[in-house]
Parts: structure tokens; C-alpha cells; sequence
């Protein structure tokens, strides 16, 4: 039955006028037919004509309900002026009460139904002996029926709409927030090959830059050097094509990424470049969520890449806290900056920042009074990503 019914529905809103012109024969045909019928004082081609009249406004129900209403009645008060009957026709003009409730707004719904009301009051002026006190009544309570209908349809097709509507919003959200997480996870993966490759290449660098000036001195150290970069190069491929291979394993989660108990090789990739990182922890140490081990891992290798970089510091001091309600992390050196850049204005440290406020957190960052850089970042617990 809903099939056929939303068939029928999609059928009157490609060709409405198949629907419009078959109520209009309908009412033609009863109405001509009624009259043909019946005697009364007019001659019959006057009556039939009226009665035609009264039927052909209602092809334009629809599209304008009130014009019909209007146009409708006029034939049908003349012919009960006149003392003709309009049983059939006269029917329909409570049709055409509905479509004004149903189809307009309230104000035009209202001239309507005060129309309505004069058009009873002029019949039962012009045709007191056939329109007494009960039939006046009786189509008063059908005309204020037919406008309660039409009002109540009216406000169920604007529910409808607006629950259609929000359907709708609630799909576009759906699909808005879809787009943000996919956006997330690619500045998240940037995030991740910025530190991986980041790090890498500056201690390759190093290593190779001490490779060249002892390749022909120190052929010992120059190998060492080679290896080392070998040997880093291979421990970067493997990282990229983990992290890389999130877009092609959406299952994937956190559980395979390092954290602070990758700490140590960290550290030893670094002796190799040059740089000795002494590391301490003091508190009652607590497991940190995967993400956020993760998290404390990149701030760590891209603080202590940034002392490769950027200091003439051979030496690196990182420090792990504990407290209940959070983790410290901070990385110091001594040693005066190698670079003209500003430290501060690194895609690095920004990066760092946007890790740290993921969780809530508070990244500081500055030169020492004494000479050196420092780099102290909070995570709190209990926050989840």
C-alpha cells in the first residue's frame, strides 16, 4: 500500500494536471448529471451552465485554493438564490475550504474562512425558506471542519519538512565530521613523517659530515660513520612504511609505534651522531596511554634533533618526572646555538606545540640565562585522545 501510494504521489508531481483534470470532470459530470435530474425553476441550459460554472475553478485547486473557493461559490449561491439545488456542487466547496487551510498561510487561511462565513450568511439572506437555523449550523460545523482538517494537514507537512530538513543537517554533520577526522589522521601522519624523517636526516648528516673529514685519516671511524647512517637509514624506512601503512590498514592502531621505552635506542642512535644524551626519571612511574608514550617520544627526539641542529652542545640532558597528575619531560644542553635561525620558528616546534595541546598540556621553550636552550613539556593525566 505504500508503494502504490508514493507511486501515485511521484505520478501528480510529474503530470499534476492528470489528477486536476480528473477531479474536475468528476465534479462536471455528477454535478451535470444532478441537474439533468432535477426540476426546478430555471431552464435547463441555464441550470447546466451554472453548474458548470461552479465545477470548471476546480482546476486550479491546487495552485490557487482561495481563487477557487471564490470563483466556486459564486454560481453555487446564485443557483439557490434562483431555488436551484447544488447538492453535488455545493459538496465540493467544503473541498475547497480543505485546500485553503492546507495550502495557504495563515493569514490568506483566515480571509478564507471569514468568506466561508459570509458566503453562508448572503445565502441564508437570499434563500431563507431553503437555509433555516439547522442547515446554517450544520454547514457552519462542516466548513470549521474542513478548515481544522486542513490546518492540521498544513502543520504535519511542515513537520514533515522540518524532520526532512534535519535529516538532512544530520547528514551533512555526519559527513563534516567524517572529513575532520580524515583530516586529523593526515596531520597526524605529517606530524609523525616530519619527526621520523626530520630526525634521521639530521643525524645522517652529522654522521656523514664526520665520515668525510676522517674517510682518509681515520678509515676506522670513517666506516663506523657509514654504518651508522646505514643502519639509521634502514631504522627510518621501517618507521615511514609503518606509518605510511595506516592509509593502507585502516585497523591499525597505536600499538606498534615507539614510546619512552624506545627511549634507550633513541639515545644510542644519537652517541653515534655525535651527541651523548645522559637520561634520568625520578617519581612512582605510570603507564601512559599509547598515544601519549608515543607523544612524549617525538617531543623528546625532535628536542634532541633540534640540539643536533641548531647547538654546538656535544652533550644533552633529558629528564623524565612522574607526578600523579602528570608527566615532565624536559630536554637541556649547554652548548651556544650553531644556527642563525630562530629556533622558536620551526615547523618542528610547532608541531610539538600542537602534540602538546592535544592532550592538554603546556609546552616551554627558551634560551638558558647561562648559555644553552631548554625544552619542558607537561602532559597531564587522565586525558584521553
Amino acid at each position: 500500500m505504500g508503494t502504490t501510494w508514493q507511486r501515485l504521489r511521484q505520478f501528480d508531481r510529474r503530470s499534476p494536471w492528470v489528477f486536476d483534470g480528473g477531479l474536475v470532470a468528476v465534479l462536471l459530470i455528477a454535478a451535470l448529471i444532478s441537474g439533468a435530474t432535477s426540476s426546478g425553476p430555471l431552464p435547463l441550459g441555464w441550470r447546466l451552465a451554472l453548474l458548470a460554472a461552479a465545477a470548471l475553478p476546480y482546476a486550479w485547486l491546487r495552485r490557487r485554493p482561495l481563487v477557487t473557493l471564490v470563483t466556486g461559490s459564486i454560481p453555487v449561491v446564485a443557483l439557490l438564490a434562483l431555488g436551484e439545488g447544488t447538492a453535488v456542487i455545493g459538496a465540493a466547496l467544503f473541498l475547497a475550504a480543505y485546500a485553503v487551510a492546507a495550502g495557504c498561510p495563515g493569514r490568506i487561511a483566515a480571509l478564507g474562512a471569514g468568506y466561508c462565513a459570509l458566503v453562508l450568511v448572503a445565502i441564508a439572506a437570499l434563500a431563507p425558506d431553503r437555509f433555516g437555523w439547522g442547515v446554517a449550523v450544520t454547514n457552519l460545523a462542516l466548513f470549521a471542519g474542513a478548515f481544522g482538517l486542513g490546518r492540521a494537514a498544513r502543520s504535519r507537512t511542515r513537520a514533515v519538512g522540518l524532520l526532512a530538513e534535519r535529516v538532512v543537517e544530520a547528514e551533512r554533520a555526519r559527513a563534516t565530521a567524517a572529513e575532520s577526522a580524515v583530516t586529523a589522521e593526515r596531520l597526524r601522519i605529517a606530524r609523525e613523517l616530519h619527526d621520523v624523517v626530520g630526525h634521521s636526516l639530521g643525524a645522517i648528516a652529522l654522521q656523514a659530515g664526520v665520515g668525510a673529514r676522517v674517510v682518509e685519516t681515520d678509515p676506522a671511524e670513517a666506516r663506523a660513520a657509514l654504518q651508522a647512517i646505514a643502519e639509521r637509514s634502514r631504522a627510518s624506512l621501517q618507521d615511514v612504511r609503518r606509518i605510511l601503512g595506516a592509509l593502507r590498514d585502516p585497523a591499525e592502531d597505536l600499538g606498534g609505534s615507539p614510546g619512552l621505552a624506545e627511549l634507550d635506542g633513541l639515545v644510542g642512535g644519537l652517541a653515534a651522531a655525535g651527541l651523548t644524551v645522559t637520561v634520568s626519571r625520578t617519581g612512582q612511574s605510570w603507564p601512559l596511554p599509547p598515544a601519549m608514550d608515543l607523544t612524549a617520544y617525538r617531543l623528546l627526539q625532535e628536542s634532541l634533533t633540534n640540539v643536533l641542529r641548531h647547538s654546538a652542545a656535544r652533550t644533552a640532558r633529558v629528564e623524565i618526572a612522574y607526578a600523579p597528575e602528570l608527566v615532565r619531560l624536559s630536554v637541556r644542553d649547554v652548548g651556544p646555538a650553531s644556527s642563525a635561525e630562530p629556533v622558536g620558528d620551526g615547523h618542528g616546534q610547532l608541531g610539538m606545540r600542537e602534540r602538546v595541546a592535544v592532550w592538554n598540556g603546556s609546552l616551554r621553550l627558551g634560551p638558558l640565562p647561562g648559555g644553552g636552550y631548554e625544552v619542558v613539556a607537561e602532559l597531564p593525566r587522565g586525558q584521553e585522545e
